[in-house]
């Protein structure tokens, strides 16, 4: 089935390039393919036009620049010579070029790991192997969703990929996924004494998914939390991490960290908390599994604070009212959802 593609606006960057130094044209190049640029001319680069791309395109200006060569930044509603579904189109390819490589690498470490198992072989040792392997692939599947603008269909596969995989490396270990769950207890009242007046470590560079985790940790789960923001690989001794790779709370198959959070804590229950985690879910992983409306504006929202703010802890501060709103609109819109169906059903009783 053909999507339907709405009027798009375009960033173009088009440049020339010095002989040296030498190396300019590589570093060039490799940025623009860090960005998810493609090229549709020879020197002239696209990305579909957002504040985000904009900036980027003009950081690549200053640098081309700096180097003695020759850039512009040019923002146009249609590239000549090219349709707005064809330049898509050109994106999803290479969007897909690239989740295929993943998939098929993920698809390798399960089966390495399967027959490993099998084997009997599977040492402590290997498996960490497994893990630095299935964290670095972790981490560069994030980096292609992150320019991943128009959800080429490879994505799903990726995901699928990655799940199985860490499902794999969890149960190939002394204790099963099913063990730990069962260890942290099982009513909500007995896992939320366990969290009081923790430590809470998460990655720097706060986005969505773990600012909603903090508002949740903050208001549902422990009273008197203290938080630590730390870079990639980094831990802190005793801190409960989450969010980040070999977490206690993370992704977990489809669901992200939120609504792993919300499962795992027994507040899944809560109407208004299953709606701000399909907001969350929709801005984090963008598949538009539930096509939360919300998801534009809140987005401009958080990317507008963060660039004001330039702090995480900060962030985090003028999010938790964001989401305090949206627990309580969401929460009248589901109390006078259920008053309407309960209006139509006692006049339907009242006619029979």
């Amino acid at each position: 089935m053909t999507r339907s593609i709405s009027k798009q606006d375009w960033i173009l960057l088009v440049h020339q390039l010095p002989p040296k130094p030498t190396n300019l044209r590589v570093r060039i190049w490799r940025k623009l393919q860090t960005l998810g640029a493609i090229a549709i001319k020879n020197s002239v680069y696209v990305l579909p036009f957002n504040d985000k791309t904009f900036e980027d395109f003009q950081w690549l200006q200053q640098e081309i620049e700096s180097a003695g060569g020759e850039a512009m930044v040019l923002r146009a509603g249609a590239v000549e010579g090219a349709t707005d579904g064809e330049i898509i189109a050109t994106f999803r390819a290479a969007r897909d070029g690239e989740y295929s490589l993943v998939t098929g690498e993920l698809e390798g470490v399960t089966g390495a790991i399967r027959e490993q198992k099998r084997r009997a072989h599977l040492s402590a040792g290997r498996s960490k192997g497994y893990e630095a392997d299935l964290d670095k692939l972790h981490k560069e599947l994030e980096r292609i969703i992150a320019i991943d603008f128009f959800h080429a269909s490879g994505r799903s596969a990726a995901l699928e990929a990655y799940s199985r995989c860490r499902q794999t490396l969890m149960t190939s270990k002394s204790q099963k996924p099913q063990d730990a769950d069962s260890s942290s207890g099982t009513s909500g009242a007995i896992k939320l004494a366990q969290f009081q007046g923790r430590r809470w470590v998460t990655r720097k560079n706060l986005f969505i998914d773990r600012l909603a985790a903090i508002w949740l940790i903050k208001r549902f789960i422990d009273r008197r939390p203290r938080f630590s923001f730390v870079s990639d690989g980094e831990t802190v001794k005793g801190g409960i991490a989450f969010d980040t790779y070999g977490a206690e709370f993370t992704h977990e198959g489809e669901n992200c960290t939120f609504e792993t959070m919300i499962n795992r804590f027994g507040l899944d229950h809560d109407p208004s908390l299953r709606a701000i985690a399909e907001i969350v879910h929709d801005m984090d992983l963008k598949d538009n599994k539930f096509n939360r409306l919300e998801v534009a504006g809140l987005n401009a929202i958080i990317r507008g604070l963060a660039r004001l703010l330039r702090d995480d802890r900060k962030l985090a501060e003028q999010c938790g009212p964001i989401f305090d709103g949206l627990y309580e609109l969401l929460g009248r819109d589901e109390d006078a959802t259920r008053e309407k169906h309960s209006g139509k059903r006692t006049r339907s009783g009242g006619g029979k």
